[in-house]
């Protein structure tokens, strides 16, 4: 399937595109419930009922990988982020 063990490598060590892609890993799953349990522990937001005709802002699973001087993954960095970009004034 690959030309060779490093490039096998390179492609397993990808960040996600997409909470269907991370979710099938078991260190994204784990790096996604920390920053779950990060959320609720700083009580960052709170789940609340949507006003009438109002529409909820979206959001975004951010992955990234972070790396040691030798290029060694040391951790799977997941951050859940708002589409802040599709609030309106008032």
């Amino acid at each position: 399937m690959y030309d060779s063990d490093g490039e096998a490598l390179m492609v397993e060590m990808e960040e996600p595109t997409s909470y269907k892609e991370a979710a099938s890993y078991a260190e994204w799953t784990e790096a996604m419930n920390k920053e779950i349990q990060s959320i609720e522990k700083n009580k960052t937001w709170k789940l609340c009922q949507l006003p009438v005709g109002h529409k909820p802002i979206g959001l975004k699973w951010v992955y990234k990988l972070k790396k040691n001087s030798d290029g060694e993954v040391t951790k799977h960095k997941a951050r859940l982020v708002a589409k802040g970009y599709v609030q309106k004034k008032g």
